[in-house]
């Protein structure tokens, strides 16, 4: 890929993320708990999370779709919970497990993360990736705020895993503009439906 292409794509996905933030920004508190509990309620149904064993979730923050319900709910189910840290060697997210949601406090960039007694779990150990967006489309394309954290963490991840993105129905989007780097999701669920991305088998299986 040429560097004006290159160039071209992330103007277009500057444009594309301050449109998006705008959406969000627009959304009430009370809007994102009612139709997050949809989309948190969707996800737990789908294969991915009932096969999953280890589970990545993330902490919202400025209008990302909650997670807590699913937390509540996997730990319920005696699977292994893991969320990232804010210190990050190299791109790559470092997770750590927690037991319970009070083992979340808020880190250096005030997103809550585990504490530091928390186990560490590799990357390749995850099953499931539940990731954050600003925008997504229905055949799993994915814009992130720019760090490109999540991207580069996924291509480190075994081959086994899958990653399933959340987004509110305003975050879907017909086309994004995407590089070598992008990567796209299994699946993306919203409040009024979820969307086929890659839609790879949901076992898991290390072979």
């Amino acid at each position: 890929m040429s560097e004006t292409v290159v160039e071209e794509a992330a103007a277009r996905k500057q444009t594309l993320r301050d449109e998006l933030t705008a959406r969000r920004k627009a959304m009430t508190p009370d809007l994102i708990d009612t139709r997050g509990l949809k989309v948190q309620s969707r996800f737990l149904a789908t294969e991915y999370y009932q096969n999953a064993r280890t589970v990545a979730l993330y902490a919202p923050i400025r209008g990302e779709v909650p997670t807590r319900d699913i937390l509540i709910a996997a730990l319920q189910d005696e699977k292994t919970v893991c969320y990232p840290l804010s210190h990050v060697h190299g791109r790559i997210l470092s997770f750590r497990a927690i037991k319970s949601e009070a083992e979340l406090e808020p880190g250096r960039l005030g997103v809550r993360e585990p504490t530091n007694s928390s186990d560490l779990i590799a990357v390749d150990q995850i099953d499931l990736f539940v990731v954050p967006g600003l925008g997504f489309t229905s055949d799993g394309k994915r814009l992130g705020r720019g760090g490109g954290y999540y991207d580069a963490t996924l291509r480190a991840a075994s081959a086994r895993s899958r990653r399933v993105g959340l987004a509110f129905n305003d975050q879907l989007v017909e086309l994004l503009p995407t590089t070598g780097d992008d990567v796209d999701m299994d699946l993306v669920v919203t409040e009024l439906s979820s969307h086929r991305g890659l839609f790879r088998t949901w076992d898991f299986l290390d072979t």
